[in-house]
């Protein structure tokens, strides 16, 4: 008799320790998400586009370092070029160097950075979802000539909102790196 009461009292116990936690994915109560996690949608998490070509991205607002997920799904999505850094080149995480877009003007060469936010065509019915688009070719600034050196990467960033449009606060961020490949090499 005295192990059942024992045990039942260690049930009790380890179900009150639970209490207001709910699970192992537990938020502790909050709702603020700490980031976003930005992932491609298909088969694989490889975000590689060719030129011309869209990539489906969807974000994810979540909580704790068990990653709970949020209940926000407002997101302000942007794009840019970017002049270093790696990219997830396989299933397995394997990563490869971005290139660099160069722009030369009066004989200076340089590192070339851009917008690519007009890129980005975000899901009317799904704010979490967007298609990115990558350029065909990149518009050289007036003066200047360019140089394409695949792969090239593109950050695209989702910052998950709060609020109404008027009053809208950012709560958290996050990225997800995009490598632009040469059409005569897609597996780069």
């Amino acid at each position: 008799m005295r192990r059942i009461a024992s045990f039942a009292f260690a049930c009790v116990l380890s179900l009150s320790a639970c209490s207001g936690a709910g699970s192992v994915l537990s938020t502790g109560g909050r709702s603020k998400p700490d980031k976003v996690i930005i992932t491609v949608v298909g088969p694989s998490n490889v975000a590689r586009v060719l030129p011309g070509a869209s990539i489906p991205l969807s974000a994810t607002a979540v909580i704790g370092g068990q990653n709970g997920t949020s209940t926000v799904n407002r997101f302000v999505w942007s794009a840019s070029l970017v002049t270093s850094g790696s990219y997830v080149a396989n299933t397995d995480g394997g990563t490869k160097p971005c290139n660099d877009v160069t722009v030369t003007s009066g004989g200076v060469t340089q590192p070339y950075g851009t917008d690519f936010s007009i890129d980005i065509t975000i899901d009317p019915t799904n704010e979490a979802n967007v298609l990115f688009t990558a350029p065909t070719s990149i518009a050289a600034p007036p003066g200047a000539t360019l140089a394409t050196n695949y792969p090239y990467c593109v950050v695209v960033t989702a910052n998950a909102l709060s609020g109404s449009s008027s009053s809208a606060q950012m709560l958290a961020t996050g990225s997800i790196v995009v490598a632009v490949v040469n059409p005569a090499a897609p597996e780069q």
